[in-house]
């Protein structure tokens, strides 16, 4: 019998991102906890919503909160010891969504904070969609911290928005790198010590291997907090 916690996983949004979280977990078990046979590794249940928009905005506010409700619900009926939810722009249900079931719902925000504050830094930038920036899921945890944070302009959060569509549509291109790579840099400009990659589609297309920023990469926090919960 699997000796681990079963992880419920609601994604879909886009799907790329979900199977990146799930490989990402696997690689923990494989680089940390020695995972060599199927055996080894925890049980997951991943949900796929296919939900309204959710990059410039929430098109349909009570339809999407009623489609992950479901899902919620289903993974903790399913067996799930925990969920996590594969894209930022849904985490700001997370306060409506938890008092409908037993088990946590991680909030990868608070992750992502808690890796900013180990790190020592006063300002960070963010990359995310627009969703993200205006429901606050990540200033309020980082502003309680009082770590200030900057964001890109209007024109510039625009591009990101397109880029992160390109990526949910398997279309991204050297021009969108090019360009997030080059908001990176201007946000570093503006004093921001590291940048939060807050889209789970950002890591997708950037790594830290293409520049000397310092990236948080939210997807490998959330990732390595999904897995050690797990054991």
């Amino acid at each position: 019998m699997n000796k681990h916690k079963t992880i419920g996983i609601i994604g879909g949004q886009g799907p790329v991102s979900t199977a990146d979280l799930y490989m990402r977990i696997i690689k923990y078990y494989q680089d940390h906890i020695g995972a060599k046979f199927i055996r080894d590794y925890p049980p997951m249940v991943i949900y796929s919503v296919p939900t309204p928009d959710l990059v410039e905005s929430v098109a349909d506010e009570n339809s999407t909160f009623s489609l992950i409700a479901e899902a919620t619900k289903k993974l903790e009926q399913d067996g799930c010891d925990f969920i996590v939810v594969a894209c930022n722009s849904l985490q700001y249900f997370i306060d409506r969504l938890q008092p409908l079931v037993k088990i946590p719902i991680i909030r990868i925000a608070k992750i992502s904070t808690d890796y900013v504050i180990e790190k020592g830094y006063k300002k960070v930038g963010i990359l995310a969609s627009y969703t993200t920036i205006k429901k606050e899921t990540y200033s309020k945890y980082l502003q309680e911290a009082h770590i200030e944070v900057v964001s890109p302009n209007d024109d510039d959060q625009k591009i990101v928005e397109q880029i992160i569509l390109n990526i949910i549509g398997g279309e991204q291109t050297n021009e969108d790198k090019s360009n997030l790579l080059r908001f990176i840099e201007k946000l570093k400009s503006q004093g921001a010590e590291g940048i939060l990659l807050a889209c789970t589609e950002l890591p997708l297309l950037v790594k830290q291997a293409d520049t000397t920023t310092p990236l948080i990469d939210c997807n490998e926090l959330y990732a390595q907090e999904a897995a050690k919960r797990s054991y």
